[in-house]
């Protein structure tokens, strides 16, 4: 009898990783905060995850723009391989949903991301794909320079307790200078993820037989 290992699939026990793990930073200073559909940033924060709610309609909305975008990311980062989200830490200068974010990390574990190409091209045309990181890079950058319109929850202080309200959110690009988007985005691989040691590889327990 022989024993094949799926090594394609991420699960080689003697070498290998069970799926693979990379890390995300956006840096997100230089994206615009301004009160159109190019502001709200990309955040997964909603506005009652804050401990002061945003303040006006307007800074709601920057709000509502940064989930969008944050779901146009997922939605990217998805589009090869099934993956999870892990370890999302958001850096703001104060915890109002007034304050813009300024950096956005995340871990992405991909079952398989030998399904994810290694060639592209960078959304200002500058850098051409070779490696996973560039193209998980690329497709986080399509993600913030995408115009896009969807229905949300939005909430709505105008009303004085706050409502609300279904409202549909636009978004444009995060800034009008593509390149300084992609440099915004750093995506390394955590080369050690998960490895296998002798004692958690199971071994064949089938039981023999012999005719009597």
């Amino acid at each position: 009898m022989a024993t094949v290992e799926p090594r394609h699939e991420r699960n080689d026990p003697t070498a290998g990783q069970i799926g693979a793990y990379y890390t995300v930073d956006i840096a997100q200073s230089a994206f615009s905060d301004a009160a159109s559909t190019a502001g709200g940033r990309c955040s997964p924060c909603a506005a009652n995850d804050f401990a002061t709610k945003p303040t006006t309609l307007a800074e709601s909305l920057k709000v509502s723009r940064g989930q969008l975008r944050w779901k146009l990311v997922l939605n990217a980062l998805q589009i090869r391989s099934n993956c999870r989200i892990v370890n999302v830490v958001t850096t703001y200068a104060s915890d109002a949903g007034d304050s813009p974010i300024t950096d956005l990390n995340f871990g992405i574990i991909y079952e398989n991301d030998d399904w994810i190409p290694t060639t592209g091209t960078s959304i200002d045309g500058s850098t051409t794909t070779t490696t996973k990181i560039l193209y998980l890079a690329d497709k986080i950058a399509e993600a913030l320079n995408t115009d896009h319109t969807e229905n949300m929850s939005v909430y709505d202080p105008t009303s004085g307790t706050g409502l609300i309200a279904n409202t549909a959110v636009t978004v444009a690009q995060v800034m009008g200078a593509e390149g300084e988007i992609v440099e915004g985005i750093t995506v390394a691989e955590v080369t050690g993820y998960r490895k296998n040691v002798a004692a958690e590889v199971p071994t064949d327990s089938a039981l023999t037989y012999s005719a009597e």
